[in-house]
């Protein structure tokens, strides 16, 4: 689910992972004459034990570029849960003692995330672990918001906006945990990883979002889906966790508005679970 990214210095192959970003970046990378679809572009995945990035040298010869998006991780309701923390801690710590220091020396960006503001939960606490050990070994720290766009299955580490689409597209209702007044900055997935690309083409120095402009209620989104597919809506009654913290410098301009990256979004979720159903014909 989640991995590095790099550009071979000789003939310029990318490894690729098999996350969030996988396609996106892929296509975006080839698209910039990076690599050629079906020739030079290989699959490295840290779920095949014979890859693992928490015990595994690194096949970092004659690579110039690392996007290091790996990390144990999910949505909200997995990164608050007290029977999780755990889990996280020895995952993700192993992850940052065994890779970091094979960075020394190549250009790399750390994907980090808004809630390092958070001290008192292990995923905060350790990507900012990430990002000192990052500014350490002189790479880039890009802190990723509320990230949307890609497909997931519906899980305990999968997201809020993924959740209620499957929700709307399943049952017609979203039923929501909360009461949907907290807010969130989002990005769609096709604008994180422009962003990512980006990083190298400037000499980005320091600590930079990537979100998008607004600060929008999660009750928003769930509104979006409804007036999109016709769902229900009902609200929880607890209150969600807010994420005001402050900003650095937007590395770009996100392209894709919320709503039209939603309807896109939904439209993805709609072909994929058609196409699953043909396949597997009751």
């Amino acid at each position: 689910e989640h991995l590095l990214l790099g550009t071979r210095k000789e003939n310029i192959q990318d490894s690729i992972n098999k996350g969030r970003f996988h396609y996106n970046l892929k296509k975006r990378l080839c698209k910039r004459g990076h690599a050629l679809i079906g020739e030079n572009v290989y699959e490295y995945d840290i779920v095949n034990s014979d890859q693992d990035c928490r015990t595994k040298e690194l096949p970092l010869d004659n690579i110039d570029r690392v996007y290091f998006l790996a990390w144990k991780v999910g949505g909200s309701k997995y990164l608050y849960d007290p029977n999780t923390q755990q889990e996280q801690l020895e995952w993700n710590m192993q992850l940052l003692q065994n890779t970091m220091h094979q960075l020394k020396g190549i250009p790399f960006v750390f994907t980090s995330t808004q809630l390092v503001a958070e001290h008192d939960t292990v995923y905060g606490a350790l990507k900012a672990l990430g990002e000192v050990m990052t500014t350490l070994y002189c790479g880039k720290v890009m802190r990723l918001w509320n990230i949307y766009g890609a497909y997931e299955d519906q899980s305990v580490v999968s997201h809020v906006i993924s959740d209620f689409i499957h929700q709307a597209l399943d049952t017609g209702k979203i039923k929501m945990m909360t009461n949907g007044m907290e807010s969130r900055r989002f990005v769609n997935v096709v604008d994180v990883c422009a962003a990512l690309h980006k990083s190298f083409d400037r000499d980005t120095v320091g600590i930079y979002d990537v979100c998008g402009e607004e600060w929008n209620e999660v009750y928003k989104i769930a509104e979006i889906i409804s007036e999109y597919t016709g769902c229900k809506i009902k609200t929880g009654d607890g209150y969600g966790t807010a994420s005001y913290q402050p900003s650095y410098r937007n590395l770009l301009k996100p392209k894709i508005d919320l709503k039209h990256g939603i309807i896109q979004t939904i439209e993805l979720y709609k072909g994929i679970k058609n196409a699953t159903r043909s396949s597997n014909p009751k």
